[in-house]
């Protein structure tokens, strides 16, 4: 074969390929590729404006809006009750206390975290709304604290006395003293006594009905002292009640009054032992307001 039929044939080999190629599958593969460059730069172009707008943006937040802000703790609430006043308070969560005459309660406008915590000196009842996630806790005075998740007791802490109380009604309740490091969990029925100034705590068997009858308006008196008396006197009738003589102190009671008035609890008392009382006028001061009323328990043995 010469040099002219290696053309030829070249040629005609060339022409069969030709033939063979799917010009209409060949020009779908090229459009494919086309629109996929076409989108990756756009794409890439997209990503770029982005980063041009956002970046200023974030670090605008990261070093300037971010470092100023400010977590505003929530707003505090303060309620007093005052003498001879039972008051209500029902808490963020739902949960509701009873504040005894001359007693104070702190609580946040909203729980926020984990624990529920709230203030209280006096006397107080609550009545806890379940919540085994969020603690609830009682802050009294002296670090004294009580915990609970869901349950009713009754704290008594007045700052002018000597010991505190705290009586489970229903659930369970932790008692911790900061300062003798001293912790107890109460069952139902109990009383976890409290001497702030050592820290001691001992536990006792309580009566419910007469440790939490002030909430419906009672005072329940079982072989109390006529000194321990005269504190609860003072507070419900807002007056100043004075025992001339250390042996009244160790007077003692059994009692239950509802709606009596300060005169028919003293007439009551006076027929039950030899004592006598007296009760001072108010006196009306320069700003218009007036001084307690003073009551004055003498002994009547001669």
């Amino acid at each position: 074969m010469n040099e002219f039929d290696d053309t030829l044939h070249g040629l005609s080999e060339n022409l069969r390929k030709q033939k063979e190629i799917d010009s209409d599958k060949a020009w779908t593969q090229l459009s494919r590729k086309i629109t996929f460059l076409s989108f990756r730069v756009k794409a890439w172009n997209i990503t770029r404006t982005a980063a041009v707008i956002l970046l200023p943006l974030f670090l605008l937040h990261q070093y300037v809006i971010q470092p100023n802000l400010k977590i505003t703790p929530p707003e505090m609430i303060t309620l007093v009750s005052a003498p001879g006043m039972v008051t209500k308070a029902v808490l963020p969560d739902g949960s509701e206390v009873w504040l005894n005459a001359q007693s104070e309660l702190t609580y946040p406008q909203r729980f926020t975290g984990k624990e529920r915590t709230v203030q209280v000196s006096g006397e107080a009842y609550f009545k806890v709304v379940a919540d085994k996630k969020n603690r609830f806790n009682v802050v009294m005075p002296d670090d004294i604290t009580v915990s609970a998740f869901g349950t009713e007791f009754n704290i008594h802490a007045y700052n002018d006395e000597p010991g505190y109380h705290v009586t489970l009604a229903r659930g369970n309740i932790e008692v911790a003293a900061t300062r003798s490091m001293k912790k107890e969990t109460l069952a139902v029925g109990q009383k976890a006594v409290l001497m702030p100034e050592t820290g001691e705590m001992n536990i006792v068997q309580a009566d419910t009905y007469v440790e939490t009858a002030w909430v419906d308006g009672k005072m329940v008196f079982r072989r109390e002292k006529l000194e321990t008396i005269a504190q609860k006197l003072s507070r419900k009738f807002g007056v100043v009640i004075l025992l001339e003589g250390e042996a009244l102190k160790d007077y003692e009671y059994t009692a239950t009054f509802t709606d009596e008035t300060l005169e028919d609890v003293l007439d009551l008392l006076q027929r039950s032992a030899p004592i006598i009382y007296s009760i001072s006028r108010q006196e009306q001061r320069a700003n218009s307001t007036f001084t307690q009323r003073i009551v004055t328990i003498k002994s009547n043995k001669r």
